[in-house]
């Protein structure tokens, strides 16, 4: 048994890069976003003025509505895709294994390739996607996906659809730990897949999908180079996001106390996402012990 000096020692350095690359440059954030500070001057104590702005800035607002639906389109579209698809591989069709990696692989591909990749699909002009309308008859149905204030954020978060991999490789590798024993017996009692799926599978996988669903939080709240490259968070900041308007607020505008107020809502808005995923998990388990 490892005594409390050992288990100190191990833990040592975690707890040092922790302070070094979270802790520290928190405090500093937290110091930043109560300043006004083009980044090279003296810094002017402000208090909260920096939080009444974003909280009257219609631009941040939008931002903020922006970050909240890709949050939304992770956890209610990108997550049960995750789990279908991983329940359809896990019953080993031909070919699965072909099948893991093809979904895996956008996943090792860069961002910004993808990105370029999906403004000329949904380009007004040079689009595959208009043209192929085009060419079956269907001229109405062209649309400037990405220069329409109505449809920009969503044509963004199309290719978000392209890592779909990861979540399915989580999912299934909390199958794998499900005894065999328990689909032998429900196959005994006459159960059919889906039964299988709904009463074995699913319930077993709850902290696969906790997993999950903190990883498309995360992955969305960081979300920056599909905003920026296929629409420029435009048009009229119809698809900025909380990222790209941090970006431009420290970048363009030299605002680093606002840019780091708005990094600082994005870091609460994650740790109450976390909240409730955890406490959601943590309610389930209680009710399932009852």
């Amino acid at each position: 048994m490892l005594t409390s000096r050992q288990i100190y020692i191990y833990l040592a350095p975690a707890l040092l890069f922790t302070a070094l690359f979270f802790i520290f440059p928190f405090v500093f954030l937290l110091y930043v976003s109560m300043q006004e500070w083009n980044g090279i001057g003296a810094m002017n104590f402000v208090a909260f003025d920096n939080f009444r702005y974003l909280l009257g800035d219609p631009v941040f607002k939008t931002a903020m509505i922006n970050t909240v639906l890709w949050i939304l389109a992770g956890i209610l579209l990108h997550t049960p895709l995750g789990l279908l698809m991983a329940l359809l591989l896990f019953r080993k069709p031909r070919g699965w294994k072909l099948f893991r990696v093809l979904f895996f692989l956008p996943n090792v591909i860069s961002t910004t390739a993808l990105a370029f990749l999906w403004y000329f699909v949904l380009h007004v002009s040079l689009g595959l996607v208009n043209n192929l309308f085009k060419t079956v008859g269907l001229e109405s149905w062209a649309h400037p996906w990405l220069s329409d204030p109505g449809t920009a954020v969503f044509a963004n978060m199309i290719p978000f659809v392209l890592y779909i991999g990861f979540t399915m490789v989580i999912f299934l590798t909390q199958m794998t730990t499900i005894s065999p024993d328990l689909y032998e017996a429900a196959e005994i009692d006459g159960a059919t897949n889906i039964q299988k799926d709904r009463y074995i599978t699913i319930p077993m996988v709850k902290s696969a999908i906790a997993i999950n669903v903190i990883f498309n939080t995360a992955f969305c709240l960081k979300m920056f180079e599909y905003p920026l490259l296929m629409t420029g968070g435009g048009p009229a900041d119809s698809s900025i996001n909380l990222s790209l308007y941090i970006y431009r607020e420290m970048i363009t505008a030299n605002r680093y106390g606002i840019s780091m107020s708005a990094g600082l809502m994005t870091i609460l808005m994650g740790a109450a996402a976390m909240l409730l995923v955890f406490g959601a998990l943590g309610l389930t388990e209680r009710r399932g012990k009852a």
